[in-house]
């Protein structure tokens, strides 16, 4: 792919690794191919669907990639299954988790008919085995029931996730998990009667990021 203008002459691929070392993530050498050319695309068509708002090369692979990596480091990396990508949008943080985690096969869950399109050509190449995209509106189990149960619900904060994420916690395999990308609010939300079948296992503060965490849940007492 013709390098665009955000990456000209920065080194992407170098940077990737080292926000996965950062992690202690050992990208294999395919996978690190794959998610350089996932930003490259990202990059290409981001003048046309509004796929980031990033246009510093450092801060892209930061806020996309090391943020997605840091997800990855609070799954065990021999975990197995489906992760949703909720509101994938760009592919992030789907496609970076697959990466990091093999195990995990990627369902990038997407509303917006013309950002659906872009995720399927990224994954047209094969980059990406086993990947899929799922078009249209996920709001409850039943939206689900292709790719059930699911080991990872993951979301940078989709459009009404508050309310969709403890919906779709019974899609999970008894063992799964879900990960939110969420600042503070995220203690109030909690509170919510919605959300009392989800328990807190760990939080994550984001590198650089001030009141910024990712939280992962599991299924039982909050």
């Amino acid at each position: 792919m013709k390098e665009p203008g955000l990456f000209r002459g920065f080194p992407l691929e170098e940077a990737i690794r080292q926000q996965a070392k950062a992690f202690r993530i050992e990208l294999e050498h395919s996978s690190c191919r794959a998610l350089v050319e996932h930003a490259l695309a990202v990059a290409e068509a981001n003048p046309f669907l509004h796929l980031t708002a990033i246009l510093e090369p450092g801060e892209f692979v930061d806020r996309h990639l090391g943020e997605s990596f840091a997800g990855a480091s609070l799954l065990d990396p021999s975990i197995q299954g489906m992760v949703l990508d909720l509101g994938s949008g760009n592919g992030y943080p789907g496609l970076p988790l697959a990466a990091a985690r093999e195990g995990l096969r990627p369902v990038l869950a997407e509303a917006s008919a013309k950002k659906a399109a872009f995720l399927r050509e990224v994954l047209g190449g094969g980059a990406f085995p086993g990947a899929e995209v799922l078009e249209g509106q996920v709001s409850r189990v039943g939206d689900l029931d292709e790719v059930a149960p699911l080991q990872v619900v993951a979301t940078r904060a989709a459009v009404g996730w508050p309310r969709i994420v403890p919906r779709l916690a019974g899609a999970l395999a008894e063992d799964g998990v879900i990960l939110v990308w969420a600042g503070e609010a995220m203690e109030s939300i909690r509170s919510r009667t919605t959300w009392r079948g989800l328990a807190l296992e760990k939080r994550l503060p984001l590198p650089g990021r001030d009141r910024s965490w990712i939280w992962l849940l599991r299924r039982g007492d909050s």
